[in-house]
């Protein structure tokens, strides 16, 4: 999906950042402008579609969301030709998870909305995206059905290597329905949040929905520092507009994380795809969680973050060797998001996401 972006701030910031291993989560809860980014990093706005969303307080009002706000009308949109409507954070670079929560971001025609890191270079251009359409019109796919409980939402997963601006290759890309972990076919027009993940690797890209594995590709992969776009923008797959008024895109967190390159996992990588290393439950929960950490694996340490990387918890004098659980009560803790981060013996760091009602 190449933006088409005017790059004068691209290229500065490409200049003067050098982007190494980065952990960073964002969860809305300060009104304005983020604060507490990593060093060297920075939020932008684009706000073509909507003008009248102009200020940082307007996509993020400080109650633990960002808001994306658009509108029907195509008259008062301010790029005539693709315009965005999007919040951007800069800069990232591959080895690296990103993970937006979300809901509202399939709407029911005239717009696509997505997550994908971008950056430019004179004529070259590299990019990593998820793209989600209510149907995609250009695809080949069969027309069908939009809304729960038959119908389903369309998507589109790319990436750029070093791609010329005009001839927009290399390039490795799909066009699929999304789907569930049974293999079914489902709508994100649920007004639910949905969980939307990139696994950027150097030779290896990795999209998730809801956990689930949606596409992965191993050539083409996108390279250097890039930034990354969270939002809505109208193309030409998205179809006509079915709507009237406005529509909210919420965004309940925005996470990167490093990861570690695939040929250093081994075979750990394939036995952690077969077996989960660490099932926690239930989850979302409202008092107790139970950790159960696979025989086959160790753990040197087991964490409780929050939403800004602050430790809540360690959990100590836990046994891995009986299979049993490990609980930890939170009950006491604020309702929302936390991330329970375990280190393993073999070095790996597994981080599982835990909704606290």
């Amino acid at each position: 999906m190449k933006p088409k972006f005017i790059s004068i701030f691209i290229t500065v910031f490409f200049c003067t950042i050098a982007i190494s291993q980065t952990t960073y989560i964002e969860n809305f809860n300060s009104k304005g402008y983020p604060d507490n980014l990593p060093n060297g990093s920075y939020w932008l706005f684009y706000n073509d579609i909507h003008p009248i969303q102009n200020n940082w307080d307007a996509f993020i009002p400080g109650d633990g969301n960002a808001y994306i706000t658009v509108d029907a009308d195509k008259s008062n949109d301010t790029d005539l030709t693709y315009p965005y409507q999007a919040i951007v954070f800069g800069g990232i670079e591959e080895n690296h998870r990103l993970e937006v929560r979300m809901k509202g971001a399939a709407v029911d025609g005239g717009l696509a909305a997505f997550i994908f890191t971008y950056t430019q270079t004179g004529s070259i251009f590299n990019e990593v995206d998820i793209e989600v359409v209510a149907q995609d019109l250009q695809s080949g796919i069969p027309a069908h059905d939009i809304f729960p409980p038959n119908g389903w939402t369309d998507a589109r997963f790319n990436t750029w290597r070093n791609a010329n601006e005009f001839t927009e290759v290399p390039f490795t890309g799909s066009q699929k329905p999304v789907i569930d972990a049974n293999n079914n076919k489902v709508s994100l027009i649920d007004n639910e949040f949905h969980t939307y993940t990139i696994d950027w690797r150097e030779d290896k890209v990795d999209f998730f929905i809801d956990d689930v594995l949606q596409e992965s590709f191993n050539t083409n992969i996108a390279t250097g520092w890039s930034e990354v776009i969270i939002g809505y923008r109208n193309l030409p797959w998205s179809g006509d507009f079915r709507w009237s008024g406005e529509h909210t895109m919420v965004i309940d967190y925005f996470k990167i994380e490093p990861l570690e390159a695939l040929r250093a996992l081994g075979t750990d990588f394939v036995n952690a795809k077969l077996e989960p290393e660490i099932s926690v439950y239930p989850n979302p929960t409202k008092d107790k969680i139970s950790i159960i950490i696979a025989k086959n694996s160790k753990a040197q340490k087991i964490e409780l973050m929050n939403a800004i990387s602050s430790k809540v918890i360690q959990i100590k004098d836990f046994e891995t060797e009986t299979n049993l659980p490990i609980v930890a009560d939170i009950t006491n803790y604020a309702k929302g998001v936390y991330f329970l981060k375990t280190t393993l013996n073999n070095g790996r760091i597994i981080t599982k996401k835990i909704i606290k009602l």
